[in-house]
């Protein structure tokens, strides 16, 4: 089994998808010359009961199918699209009506603020812990292809990398029994757009990279296909493989590493200021995917969270107050709603908009993600 990026062939979908005229070849695709997808054509999941957006699934012959990657990716770009254009509209107990746009986790607003967050736990702690503050990052990864060197289903591959994740917060927790420590984990893409994760661990006082093994350890053991000769401290040159360790610098020029948690946010940021749909085709298959399962790629620690939050403003108190005053109304699907205004029920806009893949009689029998590792 291999990380490495592969050309995936069809595989084997029964049904086809319906039609959608906007959907652009994958020889044609703005990003497709700055790092595009290998495994288009494999389908989003093969795991029967996955909650998928309803957006990339559709009723087929044999159940709720979903869709192939590739096209997976032209149903996140058309709804990011569509939601950068979109403006929500309140309306107050007075009739004063307001329309703004709301940015989603994948616009470039909400990626630098994550970014900005992230700078701000480390400047927290350099502060809170000096020359003291080191720091590790824990590399962990899952394979992306099964013993037959086919690509997997990119749920699939991020539900599997996933597992291990209580298994790995308890063994960080063994590790650093009585030590002042916190943790940032980031989801991340590889060029081939499949996900891993990076752990940033902050910690008061020396560590080594051996001490991390066991957390190593622990996500073999525990994620399905995760590969032990992935996952050691040192490569076979005796260089710092899946775990690198630093001391912080207390002051900017100092040697050590300036800022842990921006390099790991940056991953997430991107381009300054890029939409996600100009980002490259790898990339969009990441937010695809974790847009399609709803998954956050943003993990930090209790202790994180709160050295992550903005100071407390005098003001709060009054704009909660004057926040309960409006009411949602409606949308502005061109951002105007002088232009046109399409009225909504804001239970219906709180719908959920999930769906169960269903396979009655596909994948065939033996075929079912998981079944043949």
């Amino acid at each position: 089994m291999s990380d490495d990026r592969v050309d995936g062939p069809d595989d084997g979908l029964d049904d086809e998808p319906p039609a959608d005229s906007s959907r652009l070849s994958l020889s044609n695709r703005a990003g497709d010359q700055n790092g595009s997808l290998g495994a288009s054509t494999v389908p989003m999941t093969k795991r029967d009961g996955e909650r998928l957006r309803e957006e990339v699934v559709f009723d087929g012959i044999g159940g709720v199918r979903p869709l192939p990657w590739g096209e997976a990716i032209d149903r996140f770009d058309a709804w990011y699209r569509e939601g950068r254009d979109t403006a929500v509209v309140c309306e107050n107990s007075r009739g004063e009506t307001t329309a703004f746009r709301t940015p989603n986790r994948f616009t470039p607003e909400y990626r630098e603020m994550l970014y900005a967050k992230s700078q701000s736990l480390e400047r927290e702690l350099r502060e809170k812990w000096g020359r003291l503050l080191h720091t590790a990052m824990v590399t962990l990864t899952a394979s992306s292809t099964d013993e037959q060197g086919r690509p997997r289903s990119p749920v699939d591959h991020l539900h599997d990398l996933l597992e291990s994740w209580e298994a790995v917060r308890r063994a960080l927790a063994r590790v650093l029994d009585g030590r002042d420590w916190e943790y940032l984990a980031i989801i991340e893409p590889h060029e081939s757009g499949y996900a891993h994760v990076h752990v940033g661990v902050f910690v008061k006082g020396p560590v080594v990279a051996e001490q991390f093994q066991p957390v190593l350890d622990a996500h073999v053991r525990n994620c399905p296909t995760a590969t032990s000769d992935a996952h050691q401290v040192f490569d076979e040159d005796g260089e710092e493989d899946a775990v690198s360790v630093h001391r912080t610098a207390s002051r900017p020029g100092d040697e050590g590493v300036e800022n842990l948690g921006a390099y790991l946010a940056a991953y997430m940021a991107g381009e300054y200021g890029a939409e996600a749909t100009e980002m490259p085709e790898y990339v969009r298959g990441f937010y695809a995917t974790m847009w399609a399962t709803g998954r956050q790629w943003f993990r930090p620690s209790n202790g994180a969270q709160e050295f992550m939050q903005p100071d407390e403003d005098e003001d709060d108190e009054d704009e909660e107050q004057l926040a309960e005053d409006w009411e949602l109304v409606g949308i502005a699907p061109d951002g105007d709603p002088e232009e046109e205004l399409i009225e909504i029920d804001p239970e219906e806009a709180r719908r959920d908009v999930y769906r169960n893949v269903r396979f009655e009689d596909w994948p065939g029998p033996g075929d079912r993600q998981g079944e043949a590792l």
